[in-house]
């Protein structure tokens, strides 16, 4: 069997992480991306004929996954490598355990999970309709000023919090993705 084509986000806080874990598993074929490049990277392995690929990052990385996969006959395996890997734990996989994520990915049974879109455009979990990114880049300048994680975290939720504006939504469910 070839081994798994495996991508992992090269900006990512877990990236060294999941690298190692990767090379000394075996089973899969690393490939180390800079994230403007996963889609390409993505659509190469899809066209390939690639039946399963893993993606290691965060929930925007699996998110960027997804959109590239949707549709395709090329599943996505997953290895948490993001803060909060919310998708990941949505999925039930142990994120301090990548010998774990990795035995799932490369022989678990694919299954489908709820996606949906806002504007055309897909999303796994959450739609913030920006305010999330907003937090994060907020958050993420604080911490480059020397606050801690938790300070930060604090005062950004507070600046965004008061930033917000309203939008009118419509929501559709129970359709299905073909």
């Amino acid at each position: 069997m070839s081994p798994i084509p495996a991508f992992v986000n090269a900006r990512g806080g877990s990236a060294d992480a999941a690298r190692a874990a990767i090379a000394a598993d075996g089973r899969f074929a690393l490939h180390v991306v800079e994230p403007a490049a996963l889609d390409d990277a993505l659509r190469a392995a899809v066209a390939a004929g690639a039946p399963r690929v893993l993606v290691s990052g965060g929930d925007g990385t699996l998110t960027v996954a997804a959109r590239v996969l949707a549709g395709s006959r090329t599943a996505l395996a997953v290895l948490p490598g993001g803060t909060l890997n919310h998708f990941a734990r949505d999925l039930g996989l142990p994120s301090d355990d990548p010998a774990a994520c990795l035995d799932v990915a490369a022989t678990g049974e694919a299954r489908p999970v709820d996606a949906a879109t806002v504007n055309g455009t897909l999303f796994l979990g959450t739609s913030s309709v920006g305010a999330y990114s907003n937090f994060v880049r907020t958050r993420e300048r604080l911490e480059a000023w020397g606050l801690g994680y938790r300070a930060a975290s604090a005062l950004s939720a507070a600046w965004s919090w008061l930033r917000l504006r309203s939008y009118a939504v419509v929501v559709r469910a129970g359709e299905r993705a073909g």
